[in-house]
Parts: C-alpha cells; sequence; structure tokens
C-alpha cells in the first residue's frame, strides 16, 4: 500500500495548472458514482489516457482497492508506470477479445471521456457488461453536447478554412435525440439493472484569450493544414469566430459542454450475454 500511496503523492504533486481541472472533475466523477469500495474490489479504468486521471482519483477516495487496471491504446500508455496496485493494460473496449481475460472478474468499472467518440455504444456497454462479476458496477461519464462541434460548424462556413480541412466532420455528431433517457434504457436493454442518469452543464471559463487561443491551436491543427507562415492569423481570426457562438462569461472567452453520468448494476443471478447471443441463434 506504501507504495502506491508513493506514486499518488508523487503523481498528485507534480500535477500542472492545466491538469488541475481534468484530475479535479475526475474526483467529483469518482465520488458521485462509487459510494463505497472494498479491500477486495478489481478496478477498471476504461480509456484512462496517459495521465491516468480517473486512476489517480480512485487511490485518492478509495486507497483500500485490492487492484486497478488501466485499459487504454498502446500508445497512450508507451509511457505508463505499473505500481504494485495499479496496471496498465492495452485494449480497446470495442474489441471483445483485446479484453476477454478479465470478463466475469471486474468489481466496478469507470470511463470518463470515452464513451462520445465511440459509434457503436450499445456494443461497449456490452464489452463492460461482460467484464463485471454478477453485482459489479459500472459508471460512465461522456459529452452529449458540446460548443466545439459548434465551432468547427462555424469554421466550415467560412470558404477559405473549408479549403483548408483535412478530415471528415459529422454535424450530428452529437444528436439532440440521444440524451438522459436514451442511453438509460440503452443499458437497461443489455442488462444493467438499478439504471441511473444525470445530465449537467458545465461552463469552464478560459483564464485569458492566450489560454484559449492555445487550446484552439492544438485542436484546430488536427483538423485543418495551415501554412506555417499563416499560422498565428488564423488562429487569432478562429478565435473571434469562438467568441461569437457565444457570450462572453465575465470578461473571458470560455468552454461549455453538457456531460452525461450513467450508473448501472450487473444483477446477482445475470445470464451471460454469450448465452444469451447463442440461445437467440
Amino acid at each position: 500500500m506504501a507504495k502506491s500511496r508513493s506514486f499518488l503523492l508523487k503523481h498528485n504533486s507534480g500535477i500542472g495548472l492545466n491538469a488541475v481541472l481534468p484530475y479535479l472533475e475526475a474526483l467529483h466523477f469518482v465520488r458521485s458514482c462509487a459510494s463505497e469500495f472494498h479491500s477486495d474490489d478489481v478496478v477498471m479504468d476504461v480509456g484512462c489516457g496517459p495521465e491516468m486521471y480517473c486512476c489517480k482519483a480512485v487511490l485518492e477516495v478509495f486507497p483500500q482497492v485490492k487492484s486497478l487496471i488501466a485499459v487504454d491504446s498502446e500508445q497512450r500508455l508507451q509511457n505508463a508506470e505499473r505500481t504494485d496496485i495499479i496496471m496498465p493494460f492495452i485494449g480497446n473496449i470495442q474489441e471483445r477479445d483485446s479484453l476477454e481475460y478479465y470478463e466475469g472478474k471486474i468489481s466496478k468499472v469507470f470511463s470518463m471521456n470515452v464513451v462520445h467518440e465511440i459509434k457503436d455504444k450499445e456494443l461497449a456497454f456490452q464489452n463492460v457488461y461482460r467484464l463485471l462479476k454478477c453485482g459489479g458496477e459500472a459508471a460512465f461519464s461522456f459529452c452529449v453536447e458540446s460548443k466545439g462541434n459548434k465551432f468547427i460548424k462555424a469554421m466550415l462556413e467560412v470558404p477559405k478554412y473549408k479549403k483548408l480541412f483535412q478530415d471528415s466532420f459529422d454535424e450530428n455528431f452529437y444528436p439532440n435525440e440521444c440524451r438522459k433517457q436514451y442511453y438509460k434504457e440503452m443499458l437497461e436493454r443489455v442488462g444493467f439493472h438499478d439504471v441511473r442518469a444525470n445530465e449537467e452543464r458545465k461552463t469552464l471559463p478560459y483564464s485569458t484569450d492566450e489560454q484559449c487561443k492555445e487550446v484552439l491551436s492544438k485542436t484546430l491543427k488536427k483538423y485543418f493544414k495551415v501554412p506555417r507562415e499563416k499560422e498565428d492569423e488564423f488562429i487569432d481570426e478562429a478565435f473571434q469566430i469562438y467568441v461569437k457562438i457565444d457570450s462572453i462569461a465575465d470578461g473571458k472567452p470560455y468552454y461549455h459542454s453538457l456531460i452525461l453520468t450513467l450508473f448501472g448494476v450487473k444483477p446477482v443471478e445475470s445470464m451471460d450475454l454469450k448465452a444469451m447471443e447463442t440461445s437467440d441463434a
């Protein structure tokens, strides 16, 4: 336990200002979804990310967990540190085979800021359901509405920027009909019981215009191919478009989103999905 605690202190003391907010969000998520953990609990963080914010939050709130499996892609886990409790594991929640070893062995699954990126969300929920022991619990937190999507759409309405766009864009990435009730029913369809769903609108102001521009620059590089000599002009104009989408709060630009949190329990007497599929065939 000392080793895991030293890991926590080392990493949390080194959290920079840009990382404080996501870590605090992870703490809020973990505390809101898990009333208690036990010493024999095996916990999995699906889509842990290289920073492992959720893992750190779990150790902060529930240091008595038996083991914590941090799942993500090989690229995102290449510098991950293994401890006596935290075990990085390369896997993809969309690919059942990659996590089959853990099926029926996990007490609790957390997944934060991942599900909205997955096209077949019901498949991902099914795979999480398979990972859980009977009586196990799962909690998901993901975006169902984002200012970022509106921003990219606004950028593409400018002809000179549309020419620089080098990716695909789904204008209906966050369908209005896919909200709390929609996903609650999806979890119940998979087999989860005692499903709870909560939506929370978040407004996060940037400390300065320059901080906002820095974030925009990192985001836009994924979508637009801009000549180096035009980058500063591009970001300045993009910033003006960004702040026009919504009013500025307290004189500062801000980012807002609608976050959905889902919580469900695998019933103690649960029919395995694989058996269900076989009987349906």
